[in-house]
């Protein structure tokens, strides 16, 4: 058996091994929470599940060939069973999730107010909110090494809510970040990768492709409409990207934020947008050779953190060369790597389908700095 599943209790003790037992396994990592979402059948009648309790611990582990022992491959926890009995055939549905679900149940703030931060740098805070909140009381941990710093200190920020929300805006925040908790149940708060470490042929190691172009988000000219002084708005532009609009005709929005009241800011906030939005929105998924199989991907995506980007190269053919069976390679597109879907069947065979995204623009990063800052400066007004 390449794959093992075991199952084991809040302390971590083995409970029982399901390598004989479980069906049509299936489990996942994002980018943005690390382990996700896990699922299995067990061949069970109803109350013979009594070992599947909610926070049990679930791993995947993969056998090794080169050691023959089992690597860990995902960690995660029961929180959901449905037994099924339908005529004479009874089963026994397992769902679960990654340890970063943990994060949902643990409160910040400082008792009946806010937890507040003034002047630390981003990284300062997340590993603030780990020690204080989010150790002490789930089975989350982390390593130093793996919470990055940033290049974002606010000026004053303040918590009333769950760390799943606290550590989703500092990430915001900060731009770039790749943020979750791994297999080995420790959080991670890095700098996205920038380069291509996954290129797959289409053909050979890819065996579907779906790329998905949405044109209905473009916008290539901007107003801004700012604060009200005297009963009229503070209000810029218009702000336009000429090639954008010969390309798809002219595509018109207004920014609204009552906390703008110069150009400079005006022009920060519409550079971004612009260059986020002046093109295709593309996404695109991707169904990989099965692990094991002639032409399929042998190693875990996931292995380090951050994931490197995906290229799908094609093949083009060469003018008049055809005959010859001579192909030039397209030109490499660097992908995000949203989301990985692994299912197990029950004959062993793993499939792999990514879920794929575009890089964001480094100036349309910034988006979330220049909301904050204008925040600030609306509540020391009020």
């Amino acid at each position: 058996m390449k794959f093992r599943l075991e199952l084991r209790n809040r302390n971590f003790e083995i409970k029982e091994i399901l390598d004989d037992e479980y069906l049509d396994l299936n489990w996942s990592y994002s980018r943005i929470g690390g382990c996700g979402e896990v699922g299995f059948r067990l061949p069970r009648k109803r109350f013979e599940e009594r070992s599947l309790t909610g926070e049990s611990n679930i791993r995947i582990y993969y056998r090794n060939p080169d050691t023959n022992l089992y690597d860990l491959w995902y960690q995660g926890l029961i929180e959901n069973k449905v037994p099924n009995v339908d005529g004479n055939s009874e089963e026994i549905g397992v769902m679960g999730h990654g340890y970063i679900h943990q994060l949902s149940r643990v409160y910040v703030s400082n008792g009946a107010v806010a937890q507040t931060y003034v002047s630390q740098e981003v990284s300062i805070i997340v590993k603030s909110i780990l020690d204080n909140f989010i150790v002490p009381v789930t089975n989350v941990t982390y390593n130093v090494s793996d919470i990055e710093a940033t290049t974002f200190t606010p000026n004053n920020i303040e918590f009333s809510t769950n760390a799943m929300s606290a550590m989703q805006t500092l990430a915001e925040l900060a731009g770039n970040r790749e943020w979750g908790v791994d297999k080995n149940r420790n959080f991670f708060f890095k700098a996205r990768s920038s380069s291509i470490g996954f290129r797959f042929l289409a053909g050979t190691n890819i065996k579907s492709f779906q790329d998905n172009q949405d044109f209905s988000e473009i916008v290539n000219r901007l107003f801004v409409q700012g604060a009200q002084v005297g009963g009229t708005y503070h209000f810029f532009g218009p702000y336009t990207d000429s090639s954008s609009q010969i390309k798809y005709n002219t595509r018109t929005k207004i920014i609204q934020n009552s906390s703008v009241t110069t150009e400079t800011v005006a022009d920060q906030l519409s550079s971004g947008t612009l260059e986020e939005f002046k093109e295709v929105s593309r996404k695109a998924s991707a169904e990989l050779v099965g692990f094991g199989q002639l032409g399929g991907f042998n190693a875990q995506m996931e292995a380090t953190t951050p994931l490197d980007l995906f290229a799908e190269i094609s093949k083009k053919v060469k003018f008049g060369q055809k005959k010859f069976g001579m192909f030039l390679f397209s030109g490499v597109v660097g992908r995000l790597i949203n989301r990985i879907n692994y299912s197990l069947s029950n004959n062993g065979t793993l499939g792999i389908r990514l879920d794929l995204g575009q890089l964001r623009p480094n100036l349309a990063e910034q988006i979330s700095q220049v909301e904050y800052q204008l925040e600030q400066q609306r509540t020391a007004a009020l």
